[in-house]
């Protein structure tokens, strides 16, 4: 009996511990899915706990848990109440045991509500800026709350904030598959509207931090994005996203790339650069430079040489993004070195942010913007930028040359020890820094610099040749310079164009000009690179038609040969001039670079007669010309084109002359200035070798 009633007891309480076990594995009712939902609308960050309790039981599998946060969050738009509460629900008390389950339950919650954003404005997602600030909104909270908590490295998270790296693995996982449901508007570098490109910036970041640490991240992330080029590169060899609307092409992105290299100061806990407006806020686990791809500076130019020293073209939006990075550079570098900032505070001082003295087009008289300037020209073309800074020491503008110095001192700040691997350079045993820096055609420019005690540079040696700075204390102002170990010439700079003037005469190399009209500003550069002639550049800056610089020529004929480069408007070369009240008088070759090239036959009053057919549109600038005169006759051969004219009486005497109206600069190199040849003797008619009769 006893027995019986012992068995049945045990069977009881069997079927209740089968009951209450059954009812603890249930899913959430549905008053206590509703209350998740209630609380997460209120957003009240008492209710943390509580909603942790619920979602986190031990007794629900992880399904359940992902979808019960899903689905309170997903319905609701993402606030920053909203993000406090989530935070709090990851790590708020008690909330370490069940953080690995937590934070991956937040991502998918979080992603599914930025799926319903994506679906909800499928086909127009640009034109909602409300849609895409959610979105970043989202992004931004779990880059900054569940991929980076506590205090993570560069390359790893913090391992005492609790999360696991199976549980970064999901997480990258659940990303991924977002950016690939949405790889329109998320993967890739192609070209997206400007608006959703730091949406798909911060997106992209988002994925790398959510990397589980070790060895490969870099190249899985390179390849959930689907970056390929320069862009792969940086993120697998660096870490580092480059983000931008899609517009610059690989091989731009490259340029910045190698410049990047050779900025190891700005490389420094880099993890971001996104190239458009600096109102685009991004986060990610390091510093996020929004740098510009405009680099108008005064007056709308585009080219930070100017026009003293002679070259290629350079790319407004590379050297822009350059600037940017190079200013960076210098911040972090003078930051470090108070000694060598004083000094540049000294030189941008001195120059005064005036166009002509600064080494560069700074974005402003800061310090660091000052030093990065003069840093992008040897980025982009380091012996144009030697090249301008000693020809402005040559015209007592010393102040670029003292700017060189610096920022020569600044890129060797941080260069690695021998043996260090790449970056902007390594300490030569010699004592010198080796630098590699920029040309134009893309090359490395090996430099080695020697260092003063202040930090700037004292010489630099590439090319085979050594140019040394005289600074002396207690300024360190440049006094002058070398060229080994003769005193720095215009010959001996390649580049550089002999300092423009206004004057009432220009002498070098045998030939000589005087001002014919108006305030023409004008240089005559010695012969270089085997020439043996001269080039000769001039501006226009009058108010009323050309102005002219002028030379005789022996005899009423010439043959005026050379290459004819004419920018920023109508200019060119006349023969047969002269100055008239308000024209110059002659028979005029002009080139306008956006138009036509015309030769004509200028009045006293500048009334132009057209003495051929005017060749439409005008070639590429510079242009090989020859204008040849014999008495009325003129032949202006202009490329592969040629022009011919019968001359008016009134043009029967006159000079060699360079014409330009406003703003316009005109240069002729490798000018030669000759005798036509005598002209071929015309056979006898037969009349005249008939025998008479």
């Amino acid at each position: 009996m006893k027995s019986s009633c012992r068995l049945r007891a045990a069977l009881v309480a069997g079927c209740v511990s089968l009951a209450f076990s059954s009812e603890s594995r249930a899913a959430l009712s549905s008053s206590e899915k509703a209350q998740v939902r209630d609380f997460v609308a209120s957003a009240r960050l008492e209710n943390a706990g509580r909603v942790r309790t619920l979602v986190a039981r031990t007794d629900h599998t992880e399904a359940e848990a992902f979808e019960a946060l899903t689905a309170a969050v997903a319905a609701v738009p993402f606030t920053d109440a909203r993000g406090a509460l989530l935070k709090e629900i990851v790590f708020g008390g008690a909330s370490a045991a069940s953080r690995p389950l937590l934070s991956i339950a937040t991502v998918r919650a979080l992603l599914a509500r930025a799926d319903g954003i994506f679906e909800k404005y499928v086909g127009g997602l640009d034109h909602e800026a409300q849609a895409i600030a959610e979105l970043s909104s989202i992004y931004a909270f779990l880059d900054g709350v569940i991929a980076n908590p506590g205090r993570p490295t560069a390359t790893a998270h913090d391992p005492g904030a609790g999360i696991p790296n199976a549980s970064y693995e999901a997480a990258t996982r659940a990303i991924g598959e977002h950016v690939e449901r949405h790889a329109r508007w998320l993967k890739g570098e192609g070209a997206i509207p400007e608006v959703v490109a730091p949406l798909r910036a911060q997106a992209q970041a988002l994925l790398v931090d959510l990397l589980p640490d070790g060895a490969p991240r870099r190249a899985d992330a390179a390849e959930r994005l689907g970056l390929q080029g320069a862009r792969r590169r940086m993120l697998v060899e660096w870490g580092l996203l480059f983000a931008d609307t899609g517009k610059l092409d690989d091989g731009r992105v490259t340029r910045i790339r190698e410049a990047l290299a050779r900025l190891p100061a700005a490389r420094i806990d880099l993890s971001v650069v996104y190239v458009g407006p600096a109102k685009a806020p991004i986060r990610s686990r390091g510093y996020v430079a929004i740098v510009s791809a405009s680099s108008a500076g005064p007056r709308g130019a585009t080219n930070p040489f100017g026009e003293e020293v002679s070259g290629g073209a350079v790319d407004p939006a590379t050297s822009s993004v350059i600037l940017d990075l190079s200013t960076l550079a210098s911040r972090r570098v003078l930051d470090n070195k108070p000694e060598l900032r004083r000094l540049i505070e000294r030189d941008a001082a001195s120059a005064a942010m005036a166009e002509d003295k600064v080494l560069g087009r700074p974005r402003g008289p800061g310090v660091d913007q000052v030093a990065g300037a003069a840093i992008q020209l040897l980025l982009l073309d380091a012996p144009r930028a030697r090249d301008l800074a000693f020809a402005r020491l040559l015209d007592r503008r010393p102040e670029s040359a003292a700017l060189l110095s610096d920022a020569l001192g600044v890129l060797a700040a941080f260069a690695p020890s021998p043996g260090a691997g790449a970056g902007a350079g390594t300490a030569s045993p010699e004592g010198g820094v080796k630098l590699e820096l920029g040309r134009a055609d893309g090359a490395a420019e090996p430099v080695t610099v020697r260092l003063g005690a202040n930090g700037a540079a004292t010489a630099l040696a590439f090319d085979g040749h050594t140019w040394a700075f005289d600074r002396q204390g207690p300024a360190f102002g440049v006094a002058g310079a070398t060229h080994d170990d003769a005193p720095v010439t215009l010959a001996s700079l390649p580049s550089a164009r002999a300092p423009m003037r206004e004057a009432a005469r220009w002498q070098e190399a045998g030939f000589t000009f005087t001002k014919l009209r108006g305030a023409p500003r004008a240089a005559i550069s010695p012969p270089r690179g085997g020439a043996t002639t001269p080039n000769v550049t001039m501006i226009g800056t009058g108010q009323q038609g050309y102005d002219a610089i002028a030379t005789t020529f022996e005899g009423d004929d010439v043959v005026v040969e050379g290459d004819l480069d004419v920018k920023g408007g109508v200019g060119g070369i006349a023969v047969r001039a002269g100055a008239a009240r308000d024209a110059v008088r002659g028979a005029i070759l002009t080139i306008d670079p956006a138009g036509r090239t015309v030769l004509a036959a200028s009045d006293e009053a500048g009334k132009e007669s057209l003495l051929a057919a005017p060749i439409d549109p005008s070639p590429a600038s510079p242009v090989h010309v020859k204008l040849t005169l014999r008495g009325n006759k003129i032949e202006a051969t202009v490329g592969t084109a040629t022009l011919k004219g019968t001359l008016p009486p009134n043009l029967s005497k006159g000079d060699l002359a360079l014409v330009a109206k406003r703003g316009v600069t005109v240069s002729v190199g490798s000018l030669t200035v000759a005798k036509p040849a005598a002209a071929p003797k015309k056979p006898p008619t037969a009349a005249a070798t008939s025998p008479k009769k």
